[in-house]
């Protein structure tokens, strides 16, 4: 049980941070106006059987969290809204930590302020390359300062494939705090969360039947396997604890 501190810390650090399938080739050019990432807007990306989510055992619980973590992403999507009277033009925004494109011919940018009257203001950039959209938020906290990237994603036509970067903007270089990336197969989603913690690298891969519930989850740290966890429809799962490769304890929890 010492061995899950570890887990638990990295789940707590994580939260505080913040179905499709393929369409043939004729589908019809949409324009910037009307496109929008397929999880922009949705209050989950990956849900669990409601009895994991609800149990007070810890090792479903710690399964719950990590599947929080990547519901999180969500909490991005309000940046993917312009508000009403946002200004609306056609021109790229060139940043201090990025560059733009040269692919991407068409760009469609809405500019607004904080309403909060905080001084800082934001872009919504959408943009489209031969076979996906790009979609970019940038900052600047005064009207003397640069733009910054604050995300970046991007995402396939067909909804199938894409990624996010959220970067430490203000820091003013071209960090990234977290990326989130994603995969869909049928019912499958896949889902991989990965980033920096101190000075260790961290990867959470999440896989979830978006009919069953069913799922698993990898936790990886500096490049090792740590753990793995899998789950039924029902919410009863197994998990297991690796040293050097090799499974150190494992167990299981029913709901």
């Amino acid at each position: 049980m010492k061995k899950i501190n570890k887990f638990l810390l990295l789940v707590a650090f994580s939260a505080a941070a913040f179905s499709c399938s393929k369409e043939d080739d004729a589908t019809p050019e949409k324009s910037l106006e009307d496109v929008s990432m397929s999880l922009s807007g949705s209050s989950s990306v990956i849900s669990t059987p409601s009895a994991m989510a609800s149990s007070d055992d810890t090792y479903a619980g710690l399964a719950s969290s990590y599947v929080a973590m990547a519901n999180a992403m969500t909490g991005y999507s309000q940046y993917f809204k312009p508000p009403q009277g946002a200004a609306k033009s056609t021109t790229p925004i060139t940043v201090a930590n990025g560059r733009v494109a040269a692919a991407q011919t068409e760009y469609l940018v809405y500019t607004w302020t904080d309403p909060q009257g905080s001084g800082m203001s934001l872009a919504y950039q959408v943009s489209e390359e031969s076979d996906k959209y790009v979609f970019e938020i940038f900052m600047k906290f005064s009207q003397e300062d640069d733009w910054m990237r604050f995300i970046y994603a991007e995402e396939t036509k067909d909804g199938s494939e894409g990624l996010m970067h959220i970067y430490v903007a203000m820091n003013g270089d071209d960090a990234v705090f977290v990326t989130y990336s994603w995969k869909r197969s049928g019912d499958n989603f896949d889902f991989v969360i990965s980033g920096i913690e101190g000075e260790s690298s961290f990867e959470i891969t999440i896989n979830g039947n978006t009919k069953t519930k069913a799922g698993s989850a990898k936790y990886v740290l500096d490049d090792e396997l740590m753990f793995t966890m899998e789950w039924d429809a029902a919410g009863n799962g197994e998990w297991a604890y690796y040293v050097d490769g090799q499974v150190d304890e494992s167990g299981s929890w029913e709901v």
